[in-house]
């Protein structure tokens, strides 16, 4: 956190001529202290407060050590979420030569749970229960994901998340959420499972007045596509040996941007294209020796 220091002119001035000004001793508290001439409580206080802000930061530094938050941090900035359709021609264009294509993990649909009673505690009764209810339903097949700072699973000790107010309906609350489920390595199944995903929201029973709405398109998720890098530099490597034995030449080939970082496009509804945006130089050529 950036700290912002304000400076008051007025203010120092102030306190620089009461300074300088001769201090009125007759109205000024006469300070307790002890046999010894001390304040009886200015060592113990001041050790006291030492050691609870030692302890604070203390805390706070294993907090931020333990392997579980970092592992949650660590697997959220490593995570790579599309949402959209495959990529168009004019976009391949854009793209360098040379990329490789990759299934993703999950697959994930994102929803809206509404409800309108009157009553308000009865509205988040119903829309809490109607988790539960997914949640009941869901199995092993499917995570409903709760995002906060970071997404959570939710299960049946913490399904009673908070609830939003909808800004366009009176008397109103509503929760996003989030419908994960694992492509399982056979991305020609990635339709057929994003279908059966959208059945599963449908069917979950809805308690009260409560409406289940799927909201935009099936994400596809990718954990960790940094894995790949010496995938795509090896695909790099073997295209440029092959320009050079298609051409029968020996020539000098400089390779700028393979230390960038991976970008990538959606291939299709279960694979992302990556590529390393690269650019090839080829110089020096003679003709190759029989």
């Amino acid at each position: 956190m950036t700290e912002v220091k304000r400076d008051y002119p007025n203010a120092r001035n102030a306190r620089a001529d009461e300074s300088n000004a001769v201090p009125d001793r007759s109205l000024q508290p006469r300070p307790v202290t002890g046999e010894d001439g001390a304040h009886p409580l200015s060592s113990g206080a001041i050790v006291l407060r030492e050691h609870i802000r030692l302890f604070a930061v203390a805390s706070a530094l294993a907090a931020l050590a333990s392997p579980a938050f970092a592992q949650e941090q660590f697997d959220e900035l490593d995570r790579v979420t599309v949402v959209g359709t495959r990529i168009s021609y004019d976009d391949l264009l854009d793209t360098p030569a040379v990329s490789i294509t990759r299934p993703g993990d999950f697959l994930l649909q994102s929803i809206v749970m509404s409800n309108d009673s009157r009553d308000s505690a009865l509205r988040r009764r119903e829309l809490h229960e109607t988790i539960l209810q997914m949640i009941s339903a869901a199995g092993g097949r499917y995570r409903i994901l709760y995002e906060d700072d970071y997404p959570i699973a939710l299960n049946r000790e913490n399904y009673q998340i908070e609830l939003d107010n909808d800004d366009k309906r009176p008397d109103t609350n509503r929760v996003d959420l989030k419908v994960q489920v694992d492509i399982g390595g056979d991305p020609a199944q990635a339709q057929s499972i994003i279908a059966a995903m959208r059945r599963f929201i449908r069917s979950t029973n809805k308690v009260g007045r409560t409406e289940i709405d799927v909201k935009g398109e099936t994400a596809l998720v990718m954990n960790r596509p940094e894995r790949f890098r010496y995938d795509i530099i090896d695909a790099i490597a073997k295209d440029s040996k092959k320009l050079m034995d298609a051409m029968a030449l020996d020539c000098k080939i400089e390779i700028d941007g393979l230390n960038g970082r991976i970008q990538w496009e959606r291939a299709s509804a279960a694979e992302l294209l990556l590529y390393i945006p690269y650019r090839m130089t080829i110089g020096d050529c003679g003709k190759r020796a029989p």
